[in-house]
């Protein structure tokens, strides 16, 4: 499955490698979504990395994402003695495959955005 998150860099986390020599990057992305912003973390793995390392907090990202899921059960407690339930915990996960860094838009553009929202307030002018 495929997702687009397009937001601003929040948080680009130290990165973490795997004694197998697998590295990933965690990076955090604000998406505004109505009233509220949301936090969502997103993995730059193997290569990308690197590429995680050069971005800039505070810059706008389009990043694609596959979304991931899995399940583990936990079937004995910390002394090794069988729950009479396990406990199922699911993960989920974002990895990033393709990632864009659109310009900001000039103020012009912003303006004639915000004119073309809502016309009746272009022409309401004070004076």
């Amino acid at each position: 499955m495929e997702l687009i998150i397009e937001g601003v860099i929040r948080r680009i986390c130290k990165p973490f490698e795997h004694s197998s020599g697998f590295r990933k990057c965690e990076v955090h992305i604000e998406v505004q979504d109505g009233e509220y912003s949301e936090i969502i973390p997103v993995e730059f793995l193997k290569d990308l990395t690197d590429e995680a390392l050069g971005l800039t907090v505070g810059a706008p990202i389009k990043a694609t994402c596959n979304v991931r899921g899995r399940e583990w059960e936990k079937k004995v407690d910390k002394l090794g003695n069988p729950l009479p339930y396990p406990e199922t915990v699911i993960f989920v996960s974002f990895p990033v495959w393709k990632y864009e860094l659109p310009e900001p838009k000039s103020i012009k553009e912003q303006v004639m955005d915000q004119a073309n929202d809502n016309p009746a307030e272009a022409d309401d002018f004070p004076f």
